[in-house]
């Protein structure tokens, strides 16, 4: 096999885009609305929301059941789940999807994490949505989280799956332990065909229907279908060729070279991002609040603390899906600076460290998309934040923080 270099691995990745966008143009028209409406993170866990809440005509859940036999196999402690009236929410708490069934005996709740869009973990994310199921007055050995990737090769990390987390999940007692990793193409995309074969399509037709594009939709993501297996095929076999590659080894010293291409181009993105949102957005922010706000940039967000406030500052930072969030946190937020708050649809949340707060979304453009750069470019991020923070201020006037 060929020496490998990060050049040559780069000129390579460009010659099979070309060749996969060319190969693909030649595909017939292949009609899936979800593909052409080109879904995000926060989408797919609606979709998903909605297929294990189905009924159906006999209120048996189908494919919610699928579901639970699916992670009956991964859990030994989740074999006593009864389903009984599930309430199955997206986006509800900041959390992607919880599942919910506390107000049953026994109660349970199931914390789905979403991941499929690689989405960064958050500083003790999946600690707070803990705390916040706990809130519910559900039993630690009755909370479940599900990490959901594309593929199953991203992990999580310790500081959202903080010791606490595992210590509440009890991640180290393989047979006790309730923190479980699935992926769409292993788990759920089989799911889905199998959830599409046993449903009668004559009494669920709307469901059958629903699921038939999902499935194709992913099998498309996947190369699973005919004319992209045939691409998928043809694509090896050039990198093969280019590559001299003729064993497992050699296939494993590329995965290699590759996982450690990715972490040097992971670590160059991080630090031009935290050069550009430092340039175009932190330094003209300080220069238009002037010198009476305190600011503080950390890893994943920025906080904003206006002198005359004493237990609360302003947040900028992201969601789970990667887009930008404002609000307001601190030790205590009090009842009418929360009535304000909410008033204008601020979201309540339970941030780390006991702190909590409010929050809303301020754009919908992931941060690691190119949109989302061209908007701060051109200043637009820059002028949302500011209308926002002069809005908060004038709310929270006089309101004790």
């Amino acid at each position: 096999m060929k020496e490998l270099s990060n050049d040559i691995l780069i000129k390579l990745a460009s010659e099979i885009a070309g060749i996969e966008k060319k190969e693909r143009e030649n595909l017939p028209y292949n009609a899936n609305i979800i593909e052409d409406i080109k879904i995000k993170e926060n989408a797919h866990s609606r979709i998903l929301t909605t297929l294990l809440n189905y009924a159906g005509y006999d209120h048996s859940f189908p494919v919610y059941q699928i579901f639970i036999d699916l992670l009956k196999k991964k859990c030994c402690s989740i074999k006593d789940i009864t389903i009984h009236n599930p309430n199955i929410t997206a986006e509800k708490e900041r959390i992607d999807i919880l599942i919910d069934e506390s107000h049953e005996s026994p109660s349970y709740s199931i914390i789905i994490e979403n991941k499929v869009c690689w989405a960064d973990d958050q500083f003790e994310q999946i600690e707070r949505y803990i705390k916040k199921v706990q809130g519910h007055n559900v039993p630690n050995e009755s909370i479940f989280v599900i990490y959901l990737t594309k593929y199953g090769n991203k992990k999580v990390s310790d500081k959202s799956l903080t010791p606490k987390a595992k210590d509440i999940l009890d991640y180290d007692d393989k047979k006790l332990c309730r923190f479980i990793e699935l992926n769409y193409k292993d788990d759920l995309l089989p799911m889905f065909i199998s959830s599409a074969n046993q449903i009668d399509r004559d009494k669920e037709p709307l469901l059958h229907s629903s699921l038939i594009q999902y499935v194709d939709y992913w099998k498309g993501k996947f190369s699973m279908r005919n004319g992209e297996k045939k691409i998928a095929q043809k694509i090896a076999k050039y990198m093969a060729d280019k590559l001299n590659v003729n064993s497992i080894q050699d296939c494993l010293k590329i995965a290699d070279n590759l996982e450690s291409l990715q972490n040097a181009l992971d670590k160059k993105r991080n630090e031009l991002m935290k050069q550009v949102l430092n340039e175009k957005v932190v330094e003209p922010l300080k220069k238009y609040l002037g010198k009476d706000y305190e600011f503080d940039l950390l890893e994943n967000c920025i906080r904003i603390t206006p002198i005359r406030w004493t237990v609360a500052y302003i947040y900028i930072g992201t969601s789970s899906d990667n887009t930008i969030i404002i609000g307001v946190y601190g030790r205590k937020i009090s009842n009418v600076a929360s009535a304000s708050l909410e008033s204008v649809d601020y979201e309540k949340d339970i941030w780390c460290k006991g702190e909590q707060g409010y929050n809303k979304d301020v754009v919908s453009s992931n941060i690691y998309s190119s949109e989302f750069w061209d908007l701060v470019d051109n200043g637009k991020i820059l002028k949302v934040l500011k209308k926002d923070i002069k809005e908060l201020i004038t709310l929270l006037e006089g309101k004790r923080l």
